[in-house]
Order: structure tokens, then C-alpha cells, then sequence
């Protein structure tokens, strides 16, 4: 019997023993790091459902995680694209289920077939004495969150709302962009933040701490977002020593032709030869320009090609035109307002130095800028 009683001792150790461990084991599958945490459910999913939305053709939809139930908000194109969405989410992360970790139910209830637009643009800009909100936005929803987001931000201010909702956002992430950017603008004075399908663009000046608060906002938006962020410190553009001097945010036409003409002074935009095709030494001077025009898109913009007189005449003509065409969809690209921006070719028809040389036939092949009320 003592034998007995010996050999079942350490029996029930082992049993006590693997029934903690598996308890262990339940407890970090369920509360552990990992994806598959429950309490990690929600989040994950939404993460997979935005994904999957996006693969369909449907990145514009707002998500809104109940637990594993996905609620979808937002327009789309017809009505057959609210079973595809709500198919797309349901099979967006496997089986379902509270253990299997899928989505169980979805609620499209907030689809709705309306406009869609393209380019999707939304802007926020502080004014003297209040701020406005205007552009669409993907659901009404997202509309009222933005609104109580800009009273928060700009409590001495008046928020107006002139936004209206359309389908075509370019991520389920555009309403926490948009926050993000309208607690940017709030750093700054003068300020205003545009979301352009994924072009994030920050326009405006203020302290040093203000900027820096934009840039760890911003600087690094979530995928698919992009950021341009043309912010001076006290009026002070560091980025560009050249454009010292010249108040880009307040000053007229001629200032900001003058900042043009001072990026291109000792830089060239250059393209593939005879195409309009851009090199790829060219980005940073573009995107220079692009500062300088975001902040000068109060005004009309000419983007002008010129080239020199070798060839054909009605040859050089065109290809001044689509080189012009080329950086004007460039800077627009950038968030620059495209009303404001021409293209136009001269050809060989404004030369700024003599043909007759090599050096003058390379001086006469540029962009050139031209800035008017």
C-alpha cells in the first residue's frame, strides 16, 4: 500500500502539473502579444478588413469594430457593391467564430450608392477668426467626428462645416488622417492641412514647437497616406536658405514668382532627351517648387517650357507643351490646387540667350515659372 501510495504521489504532480501548463498556454493564447490575442480581436480584424476592402476596390469605407462585428459606413458606386463589401469583410480574416478569430457578422446598414470623386480632397484652414472644414468626407459619421475634433482643437474659434459626403477616400484611415491634420492646423497661424486622395499636405507657419508637433503628426502618415509638409519656423524657411527674405504666406504675386526664379537660379529640371519624361535628378528641385507653390496656390501658376532652336519648329513646340504638362501634374501631385495651375509651350520662341552656342542652346532649354493674381 505504501508502494502503492508513493507511485501515485508524483502521478498527481505530473496531472496538477500539465493541467497548469495548459492552462498557461489558454491564458496566453487568449491575453498574450500576439495577434491572435483576444484581446487583440478587434483591432487585428479591422486591419484585415481594411486590407481586404481595399483589394476589392473599396478602400474608402469607413470600418468600426463591435468585437468581431464590422460595421461599414460610406458611399459606393451601386448597389451591387454593398454585398460584394460586405462579402469582402465578412471573409476578410478565415472561418469566424469567438475562437476561430474571423469576422462573425457585418452590418452594411451605412452603405449607401451615391457620388464618387476623384481626386477625393478635403481640407482644414485656420482663418483670422475661425477655422473651416471643407471637401468630402467619407460618411456623416466621419463628419461629426471632424467637427467635434476642430471645436476641441479651436476652442476660441468658429468651426464651419462645409463638407459634404462622397465615396472615393483613398483608405478606411482617411477619418483618423484628417483628425490628425486638424490638430496640426491647430500648431500653426497661419495654417491649413489638405488630404488629396493620398497626398497629405501641411501649409502654414509657426514656433518651433508648433512644427515639430506637425512633423511627429504627419511626417510619417499610415500607408497608403503620403505627406508634404511646407511649414516655415517664425517665417524662417529652413529647409530652403535661398527663399530667405521672401514671406510666401502673406506676400503678393511678385514675391512668389521671385521665390520660383531663386530655386531655379542655380538648378535645372531635366528630362529624358527629346521626351517629357523626367529625370530622375530632378526630385528634389521639384519638390522644392512644390513648397513654394503650395504656398503661393493663392495665385495662378504658369508652369512654361521653353527649348532651343534645334529641329523642328512645331516639333519643339509640343514638347515644351507636354515637358510644361509634366511638372504642372507633378506639383498638382503634390497637393497644389490644380485650378491654379497651367502648362504652356513656347517652343523656341523666347530664348533667353544666344543659339549660336552650346551653352546658350542648354540655357534656353527650361521651366520656367510665371506668377499672377
Amino acid at each position: 500500500m505504501t508502494e502503492l501510495g508513493d507511485k501515485a504521489v508524483p502521478r498527481r504532480v505530473m496531472l496538477l502539473g500539465g493541467l497548469a501548463a495548459a492552462l498557461l498556454a489558454t491564458l496566453w493564447g487568449l491575453l498574450g502579444f500576439h495577434d491572435g490575442a483576444f484581446w487583440r480581436v478587434p483591432s487585428v480584424l479591422k486591419e484585415h478588413v481594411a486590407t481586404a476592402l481595399s483589394a476589392r476596390g473599396f478602400p474608402g469605407l469607413d470600418v468600426e469594430m463591435n468585437g468581431q462585428r464590422v460595421i461599414l459606413r460610406g458611399i459606393v458606386e451601386d448597389e451591387a457593391d454593398i454585398a460584394a463589401a460586405r462579402e469582402a469583410a465578412l471573409r476578410a480574416a478565415g472561418g469566424g467564430g469567438p475562437w476561430a478569430g474571423g469576422v462573425t457578422s457585418v452590418n452594411t446598414a451605412g452603405l449607401h450608392v451615391g457620388a464618387i470623386e476623384r481626386p477625393f480632397s478635403w481640407s482644414v484652414r485656420r482663418e483670422a477668426s475661425r477655422v473651416v472644414l471643407s471637401g468630402a468626407v467619407p460618411s456623416e459619421i466621419t463628419r461629426v467626428d471632424l467637427m467635434a475634433a476642430a471645436s476641441q482643437a479651436f476652442r476660441d474659434l468658429e468651426t464651419v462645416d462645409d463638407m459634404h459626403v462622397a465615396g472615393g477616400a483613398a483608405s478606411p484611415l482617411f477619418s483618423e488622417v484628417a483628425r490628425e491634420a486638424v490638430r496640426a492646423v491647430a500648431q500653426l497661424n497661419p495654417g491649413e492641412a489638405r488630404i488629396i486622395d493620398e497626398q497629405v499636405v501641411v501649409i502654414g507657419d509657426g514656433g518651433q514647437a508648433g512644427v515639430d508637433g506637425v512633423r511627429r503628426a504627419l511626417a510619417e502618415p499610415p500607408a497608403p497616406f503620403r505627406s508634404r509638409l511646407a511649414v516655415t519656423i517664425d517665417g524662417l524657411d529652413v529647409d530652403h536658405p535661398e527663399l530667405q527674405g521672401l514671406n510666401l504666406n502673406d506676400g503678393d504675386a511678385e514675391t512668389c514668382e521671385r521665390a520660383f526664379d531663386r530655386l531655379m537660379e542655380r538648378n535645372v529640371i531635366t528630362f529624358a532627351e527629346g521626351s517629357a519624361a523626367l529625370a530622375p535628378g530632378s526630385r528634389d528641385i521639384l519638390n522644392a517648387l512644390a513648397s513654394v507653390a503650395l504656398r503661393c496656390d493663392r495665385f495662378s501658376i504658369e508652369v512654361a517650357g521653353h527649348t532651343d532652336n534645334t529641329g523642328d519648329r512645331a516639333s519643339n513646340m509640343d514638347l515644351s507643351r507636354r515637358r510644361a504638362d509634366t511638372v504642372a501634374s507633378y506639383l498638382a501631385g503634390q497637393g497644389v490646387a490644380r485650378t491654379r495651375l497651367t502648362a504652356h509651350g513656347y517652343g523656341p520662341d523666347r530664348p533667353r540667350s544666344s543659339n549660336a552656342t552650346p551653352a546658350g542652346q542648354a540655357a534656353n532649354r527650361r521651366i520656367e515659372f510665371y506668377v499672377s493674381s
